[in-house]
């Protein structure tokens, strides 16, 4: 019996992270957005908090910081000689990745899962 309410108890909670999948110019993208990390400070004296993801992009992976604003979704990282690359979700799934040190722009759409 202690088994059934220890599962159902775990079942119950909400899933916090939305996982984002993306192909990008024939490149799959895919990243989470863990919502606990945009909670609001419970206390205003606290510094401000990082919001992480991990970032697989082809078969690389790297954390990156993550961006939730409206129904945009994203992440951004800075390199090594300054590479800085940025990729945006828009509401309707469109989706934009930019290397701002290379200038490569890669396009395409997204889909977020629960």
């Amino acid at each position: 019996m202690r088994i059934v309410i220890a599962l159902c108890a775990i079942f119950a909670e909400p899933a916090l992270a939305e996982v984002v999948t993306c192909d990008l110019s024939g490149v799959p993208v895919q990243f989470e957005i863990d919502q606990s990390q945009f909670a609001p400070a419970v206390d205003p004296n606290e510094p401000p908090r990082r919001r992480v993801t991990t970032v697989q992009l082809g078969p690389t992976s790297f954390l990156a910081d993550a961006m939730r604003m409206g129904d945009m979704r994203g992440f951004s990282v800075e390199g090594t000689e300054g590479t800085e690359i940025m990729m945006v979700m828009q509401g309707d799934g469109t989706a934009m990745l930019k290397n701002a040190l290379t200038g490569t722009k890669l396009t395409g759409t997204c889909e977020v899962l629960q």
